[in-house]
């Protein structure tokens, strides 16, 4: 799997925390992380999903799950820390897309 060669917009916009890559062939992208505890972890979102009804907090919860293709360093893909950590990248992305209309609604 290779990065792209430049960083997309979501990159530009934020820290650098991710770039997207795709391997040849697939007809996905994944996100690599690139920095902090979870450097050099692919992985992609499978299925993601806005809860029907917001919290008590007002705020719809967004949930999805992950597939992680490669962890170099073994960390804990499966600890509530990670999940929160590729959750926020999502919410980044979908802001992103939302802003410039480029979601696509499966139901």
């Amino acid at each position: 799997m290779k990065s792209q060669n430049e960083n997309s917009a979501t990159d530009q916009t934020k820290n650098k925390r991710y770039a997207f890559a795709q391997r040849q062939g697939d007809d996905f992208s994944c996100i690599k992380l690139l920095e902090g505890e979870f450097e050099g972890v692919i992985y992609k979102y499978d299925k993601v999903k806005f809860a029907p009804e917001p919290n008590n907090d007002g705020v719809i919860p967004l949930k999805f799950t992950y597939d992680v293709f490669h962890n170099p360093n073994k960390v804990d893909v499966k600890s509530e820390q990670f999940r929160n950590y590729i959750g926020d990248i999502l919410v980044e992305v979908v802001e992103l897309q939302l802003k410039n209309n480029q979601v696509v609604f499966d139901e």
